[in-house]
């Protein structure tokens, strides 16, 4: 998913239990996502596993991270200026996310035979409403719009915090309006400009500002060297997987008809991981490096895994789907996760390290 330059404190080093959550975040996302691309033709028609909301609760974990990496990193001892926020923010996220999109639009007009351009436009250019493919950059819709008005109301001379504090709560007041009022077009617009505003001030049915907010107080507790974000717990890999495996079905078991409540159920519950992984420790060690691993690969993972699934799910059905469902599921996870990795290793990094030495050229030249 979105990448945030890695689990990196301004203090230096990395929190490592925040870089393992990147990986299990993604993990999620893609256990969620193969399980339900079963469920549908060519495949086997449905889903092996009962998951309820899985692949979201992921989400909600990184949105929560996003928020407090952004803070930690922009507020520690060299302040960002926007300039930087906006360049950093570019080179780490979109110039791979652009290769991930023309890719995976390859893919599916080779395999349907159409062309249905304006989807992979809009993802290209992160457009806040109508349809994307692939579909999971819509998380980054989210991620930018969090990213603007933080740089407009934080990283300035006299930072706006109530402006961007009253960002994060507004889906609560969105929803409530929409309750209140009988005006359910609040939460499914019709007209461009109310999907538009719609996408600012609520998100969609998870409330994303409200994780972002959450990861926002986290980050300034951290800086400020507050005790409850202290280490305390070491076994960061061990801790921090049981912790995302238990909310995760926590929160399935307790779903929520009511998208409010199932709101602040998914934060509450991604907050307690993510401070989890904030206040715990790790030694070095086969789990660091597995977490480490699938940390740095995590927005790889994220990007393509829909894509290498649907590949292996067309190879199963020509063959006739000769694998119980389940198996098919288990293995096209494990694939998936690993195909993000060689991804990260042999594309994502070099395409990084390449607009950052261009990026340093251009500045020498000017």
């Amino acid at each position: 998913m979105t990448d945030i330059e890695g689990a990196r404190s301004p203090k230096g080093g990395i929190v490592p239990g925040i870089q393992y959550l990147r990986g299990f975040a993604a993990i999620l996302v893609v256990i969620w996502h193969v399980n339900w691309l079963v469920s549908l033709p060519p495949s086997y028609g449905i889903s092996p596993f009962a998951l309820a909301e899985t692949g979201l609760f992921g989400v909600a974990i990184f949105f929560v991270i996003s928020g407090f990496i952004i803070t930690i990193v922009s507020f520690g001892p060299i302040r960002a200026t926007r300039t930087e926020f906006f360049v950093r923010r570019f080179v780490r996220i979109i110039p791979f996310m652009w290769v991930c999109v023309i890719g995976y639009n390859l893919l599916s007009m080779a395999g349907t035979a159409r062309i249905d351009l304006l989807p992979g436009l809009r993802a290209m250019a992160l457009w806040p409403i109508g349809e994307l493919r692939p579909h999971v950059v819509w998380t980054l819709r989210h991620e930018f719009i969090f990213y603007i008005l933080f740089a407009l109301t934080m990283l300035r001379p006299r930072p706006l915090s109530y402006v961007l504090a009253a960002w994060f709560v507004a889906p609560l007041a969105w929803y409530a309006a929409s309750r209140l009022l009988a005006w359910p077009e609040l939460l499914q617009p019709e007209s461009s400009s109310l999907a538009l505003a719609t996408v600012v001030g609520y998100g969609n049915i998870m409330m994303p500002n409200l994780q972002f907010g959450m990861g926002f107080v986290l980050g300034l507790l951290w800086l400020k060297a507050h005790p409850i974000v202290q280490n305390r717990f070491p076994a960061a890999f061990l801790l921090t997987l049981a912790a995302t495996i238990l909310a995760t079905a926590l929160v399935g078991a307790t779903l929520s008809e009511d998208n409010g409540l199932r709101a602040l159920w998914w934060t509450l519950f991604a907050t307690l991981v993510v401070w989890l992984g904030i206040v715990s420790t790790e030694a070095p060690g086969p789990w660091h490096s597995l977490g480490m691993l699938l940390g740095n690969a995590s927005y790889s993972i994220y990007l393509t895994h829909a894509a290498t699934a649907v590949v292996l799910i067309q190879i199963s059905a020509r063959l006739h789907n000769p694998l119980p469902s389940a198996l098919f599921v288990m293995m096209s996870v494990i694939v998936s996760i690993l195909a993000g990795i060689l991804i990260h290793w042999y594309i994502e990094q070099p395409l990084i390290a390449w607009c950052r030495r261009l990026g340093r050229r251009r500045s020498v030249v000017a």
